[in-house]
């Protein structure tokens, strides 16, 4: 009895063996992906970009954003509110100085500041407001004009009113 007991106590211990390393890696993949941005250059980003914030439906916002050189760009900030009656708000482009690893850009003029990186394939930011994240990665749309951002802005104006 004792000698099954014995028997039982480590086939436990090597199956429960198992249990730790199959789950062990599943933090580091999450690590990874984090870190998994691909290469870009200044040349890729030059021109004109914007990105588009819904986090809420009383609110829509967007933000351009316009590579001046390898250091400066601009950034315009459009929004709307609900509770204003969708009445558009255009800010006054800020200039904002940037820094660039190879794969990361990023960017700071307080409140403000931003982590731009490449991501499948598709350029994505990370914004912050007083050092806290705000919402998840967003999408960049390139464009050849802040006309075609300005238009975008004004489409999702007019959604907002005609759902009200």
């Amino acid at each position: 009895m004792k000698t099954f007991k014995f028997l039982s106590l480590i086939l436990g211990l090597v199956l429960g063996s198992f249990t730790f390393i199959a789950c062990g890696d599943d933090d580091d993949d999450s690590e990874k992906k984090e870190q998994s941005s691909e290469k870009i250059s200044i040349d890729e980003l030059n021109g004109i970009w914007y990105l588009v914030d819904e986090n809420s439906s009383e609110k829509v916002c967007i933000d351009i954003i316009q590579f001046i050189d390898k250091e400066h760009l601009l950034m315009t900030e459009m929004k709307a509110k609900a509770k204003n009656r969708w009445e558009p708000e255009i800010g006054q482009p800020m200039g904002m100085t940037f820094t660039f690893d190879g794969k990361t850009m990023k960017f700071e003029e307080k409140p403000y500041s931003g982590d731009i990186t490449k991501e499948n394939s598709k350029y994505m930011i990370q914004r912050y407001e007083n050092g806290q994240a705000v919402g998840g990665k967003t999408d960049l749309i390139k464009v050849k004009s802040s006309d075609e951002a300005a238009q975008a802005f004004f489409q999702l104006i007019e959604t907002r009113r005609n759902s009200n």
